[in-house]
């Protein structure tokens, strides 16, 4: 799934009114931190020791302890980072085909390569990229149905404008076989 999805998704399924005010800055960190190395990549270049935090941010062992820790702690917001990076893994499991991560490093290298994917046409991507759209388009309705503050929604917006420019994207990949990114 794309950044933005994972991150609506999670604030969907993990956001609620009885966390104090600022829980859903750790649930929208949570759910970014599985894919933040990629951005790194993007800005960086290729650099030593990125293929290894690429794993460590997608470890479900790794989260696993941290939520864990947390619960164990009381740690509410740190339980939530690791539970939102949890989802967003669980997520990416069966939608990564030739893409796939070392979900359960450190323990193994072994990648689950999924027969389909999320974006690539070649593993049913159009299917996908249009179900995670419609997964996206859900979450928003139930995000703003939740939120009664006016920065809470301006929020969900600014989403909703970053998930168009990757939906494009994906349509780019899956449809006309081009990168149809301004990156």
């Amino acid at each position: 799934m794309n950044t933005p999805a994972h991150m609506a998704l999670a604030w969907a399924v993990l956001g609620r009114k009885s966390h104090p005010p600022g829980s859903v800055w750790y649930i929208l960190g949570g759910a970014f931190l599985p894919d933040m190395a990629l951005f790194a990549r993007a800005a960086l270049g290729e650099r030593d020791g990125l293929p290894i935090l690429v794993d460590a941010l997608n470890s479900l062992p790794v989260y696993a302890v941290l939520l864990g820790v947390a619960l164990w702690l009381g740690k509410r917001g740190v339980a939530l980072l690791a539970a939102a990076a949890l989802l967003h893994i669980a997520m990416d499991l069966p939608l990564h085909a030739d893409d796939a991560r070392a979900h359960f490093w450190p323990l193994t290298d072994w990648r689950f390569q999924s027969p389909v994917s999320f974006w690539d046409g070649d593993h049913h991507g159009r299917i996908f990229g249009i179900l995670e759209a419609v997964l996206f388009m859900g979450c928003g309705m139930l995000i703003w149905q939740r939120q009664e503050h006016f920065a809470a929604k301006a929020l969900l917006v600014a989403f909703g404008a970053l998930y168009a420019v990757t939906f494009v994207h994906f349509v780019g990949h899956a449809f006309a076989n081009e990168h149809w990114a301004p990156w």
